[in-house]
């Protein structure tokens, strides 16, 4: 299957039109006539991922976050992102992303982790120029405990820890989400009359103003509420592509790290 018959798939899904302004995703090394009978899924496309690539043999990588997202005046190999590139593009290797437009899309990020977090009927938290599209999700769960709740958020997220700001004494019924780095969408759960709002990559003064609002803040982290798309990237592409392609996903962290 050729890679931009795979491409087209993947932009089918969440269209270039949903891109946000200051982003830039889609596909961007490599070329689209290249044979594809091996595609490695990531978060991030960074060295380990492109060892794997190599060393695996695979024709193409899929990632959710841009490699290339800032202008670049050269590709060589005197620093770590130049050096990438150039290998990427010496080794023919095709890399395509969905950033922003998989966020908003409809069974994209937002609304895979709402299922996950048993969110009924979600609605879109952020509307993307009025239409049905945009970023994160509200909606109701079945009332219990915040304790209870940050419990099953561990175990659906598969994360150790989670950073909470707020009540913790509160039951829950209304959730806000956003999957990413979501503090700019705090105002918008609050007047959704959300009562909790989980996202990633929260800083001190957004969790400060998230309790003043009277939310309680989940700061479930950037990696973790992410990387639920990557299985559904490989269940979309698996359940349209026409041809048997072997699929993999690559499910860690960039940077790594460890609890300590």
């Amino acid at each position: 299957m050729k890679a931009k018959e795979i491409i087209r798939l993947m932009n089918s899904w969440a269209p270039s039109e949903l891109i946000d302004k200051w982003d830039n995703t889609g596909f961007q090394i490599g070329n689209d006539e290249k044979e594809v009978k091996r595609i490695l899924i990531a978060l991030d496309l960074d060295e380990k991922v492109y060892d794997r690539a190599l060393g695996g043999d695979f024709h193409m990588i899929i990632s959710h976050h841009p490699i290339i997202f800032k202008p670049i005046a050269s590709i060589t190999t005197t620093t770590y992102k130049e050096k990438l590139l150039f290998n990427l593009i010496q080794k023919d290797i095709v890399v395509y992303n969905a950033h922003t437009n998989l966020d908003r899309a409809d069974n994209g990020v937002n609304d895979e982790l709402a299922r996950l977090l048993e969110i009924k009927n979600p609605q879109v938290l952020e509307l993307f120029e009025e239409n049905d599209f945009g970023y994160g999700r509200v909606g109701d769960i079945e009332e219990k405990s915040l304790k209870d709740y940050l419990t099953l958020i561990k175990k659906r997220l598969n994360t150790d820890f989670l950073l909470v700001y707020g009540d913790m004494g509160r039951t829950v019924k209304r959730v806000a989400l956003c999957g990413g780095s979501g503090s700019e969408f705090i105002y918008d759960a609050y007047k959704k009359d959300a009562c909790i709002y989980i996202t990633g990559d929260i800083k001190y003064h957004d969790a400060q103003y998230g309790t003043e609002l009277g939310l309680t803040i989940v700061d479930a982290g950037h990696f973790h509420t992410e990387k639920i798309i990557l299985p559904k990237i490989k269940e979309y592409l698996e359940n349209n592509m026409e041809e048997d392609i072997y699929i993999e996903i690559w499910n860690e962290p960039s940077p790594s790290y460890s609890i300590y």
